[in-house]
């Protein structure tokens, strides 16, 4: 089910990611961070969005509306994960066994997966790195080696 949700926002997501080879960004600027976040389940939609970072931690200052430069953006602003449940009841079987067995993971694995290979066919080139993280996660997947590291020793 996921892998289909997903899909159908592929086309999507492969056209964000070409477009910011359009864009510009702040002098401090050091790092691309693509993220996501699965805290909240109980809507069955996520996002993805592209900050700019001085770091692997800090957003760079937000510039004001009439600059050239961007300093973030959504890359996918609302795509279906999971399918909507008709019923609390359908939501709370369906949260009950995704925890029971340990599907966050699984779940993490294939939109990094997924994130990758969007990054790939977009082809693009970009002067800064990029790296795709969950939300309060330690590691983060580099989008052009394909390789997690952990974010504390990612040297810039």
């Amino acid at each position: 089910m996921i892998r289909e949700n997903l899909a159908n926002t592929e086309t999507q997501l492969v056209e964000s990611f070409k477009k910011i080879e359009n864009l510009k960004f702040p002098e401090d600027a050091s790092v691309l961070i693509v993220s996501s976040s699965l805290d909240d389940l109980n809507d069955e939609q996520f996002e993805i969005y592209l900050s700019v970072n001085e770091d692997m931690f800090d957003a760079v200052e937000p510039v004001d509306e009439d600059s050239e430069y961007n300093d973030g953006v959504y890359l996918v602003d609302s795509a279906m994960l999971y399918k909507e449940f008709e019923t609390g009841e359908e939501f709370d079987k369906f949260f009950s066994f995704f925890d029971k067995n340990n599907l966050e993971e699984v779940t993490m694995k294939e939109i990094s997966d997924w994130v990758q290979k969007c990054f790939h066919q977009a082809e693009v080139t970009l002067p800064l790195p990029i790296y795709f993280s969950f939300t309060d996660e330690d590691d983060a997947l580099n989008l052009v080696t394909g390789k997690w590291e952990d974010q504390m020793d990612i040297d810039l």
